[in-house]
């Protein structure tokens, strides 16, 4: 008998016939993945960062474009619950949290070593908060505390290949059959709602990524470089302009491409108006209901 409950989400049994049956028409996350390719322009966003971290910086605190993003796409997930959710063992579950992961390098060298930061956000965070929590995470993952992940990981990988093979497969079916604890996966960075990677950081592109199969996260989301482009201004003159792409690959068995599509446009509004993320965000009676978050 499979087990109906598990701690990071709670089991739908009101989807419709169609969503029940696409785990089983498309089984992996291979198989069901879409990419989306979004142009931001954020001209007025580095200008209202600008602005906002001169009197952040005397607290000595500051926002990035980065948790820009970050922030955007929490108030999408906050507005817009049904991304919120995955698949496992053919079910759909409603995530129980917002918790978003991405990589940080504890040295901007070829050497420097990466770490995974997770993070989990409240529905209401504003730019600022999302920001806090951002910097006050990174430091703890590239701190002792980070060290204990690296030292699991260093022996896991020290292991002959046919028994990290069998470890990794029994940690995969414990968790399709919903018996893996809180404390197993609190830091593992494949069970989460969004996973990102910020390469416009090293003067990069943005890519298309893949999805893990392992894990329960199905939205990936690439974040490149600034660039300048020169656009056409309302009166017919030319002027630069700043411009930011963010490449998406996401599970399309989530929720259906025009409740997917409205999220990712929340996300390029928020980030190309900041200002809207200041304020504290409160979910209605229908959102929480929808929602289902703990805590």
């Amino acid at each position: 008998m499979l087990k109906k409950t598990r701690f990071d989400g709670t089991l739908l049994t009101d989807m419709p016939p169609f969503s029940v049956l696409m785990p089983l028409m498309m089984p992996s996350k291979c198989d069901s993945t879409v990419f989306y390719e979004q142009r931001l322009d954020v001209t007025g966003t580095l200008a209202y960062l600008k602005s906002i971290n001169r009197e952040l910086i005397k607290r000595r605190e500051i926002v990035t474009l980065f948790e820009v993003i970050l922030a955007a796409a929490l108030r999408s997930f906050a507005l817009r619950p049904k991304i919120n959710r995955f698949i496992s063992n053919g079910r759909f579950w409603q995530r129980n949290a917002i918790v978003f992961n991405f990589v940080a390098k504890k040295e901007l060298t070829d050497e420097g070593q990466e770490v995974n930061v997770k993070i989990a956000f409240d529905p209401g965070d504003t730019l600022v908060e999302v920001a806090r929590k951002v910097a006050q995470s990174v430091k703890a993952s590239i701190s002792a505390a980070g060290e204990d992940n690296e030292r699991i990981v260093n022996f896991a990988g020290r292991l002959p290949v046919p028994i990290l093979r069998i470890a990794l497969n029994a940690y995969n079916w414990l968790d399709r059959h919903n018996l893996l604890g809180a404390s197993l996966l609190a830091s593992d960075p494949m069970w989460c709602s969004l996973f990102l990677t910020n390469v416009g950081s090293f003067g990069l592109d943005a890519p298309f990524h893949h999805l893990f199969e392992r894990g329960n996260c199905h939205i990936f989301l690439a974040v490149g470089k600034v660039a300048d482009e020169r656009v056409l201004a309302a009166d017919g003159s030319a002027e630069t302009r700043k411009l930011l792409i963010l490449r998406y690959s996401y599970d399309d068995r989530i929720a259906d491409g025009v409740y997917m599509g409205k999220a990712l446009e929340y996300v390029k509004d928020f980030a190309e108006h900041p200002e809207k993320l200041m304020e504290p965000f409160e979910l209605t009676p229908e959102l929480k209901a929808e929602h289902r978050l703990k805590g």
